[in-house]
């Protein structure tokens, strides 16, 4: 069998052996954030409970606020 790819290329589909594959990788981005947020939600839902009306008050007063 013979590598037809254009060695230079940095796009070449040669991985190294201590690559380490993709299926065992740490997660990174939203999906590790949200996978957080889900545990510290559930671990203490009053927290997020508070955390919502808190939010759902400053909207409130916010939007009452009367510009002059």
């Amino acid at each position: 069998m013979q590598d037809k790819t254009n060695p230079t290329s940095q796009f070449h589909p040669y991985q190294p052996v201590e690559a380490t594959p993709v299926a065992e990788r740490p997660s990174t981005g939203f999906k590790n954030v949200r996978a957080k947020m889900q545990n510290i939600a559930a671990s203490n839902p009053g927290a997020l409970l508070g955390g919502i009306a808190a939010a759902a008050i400053g909207l409130g007063l916010l939007a009452g606020k009367k510009r002059s």
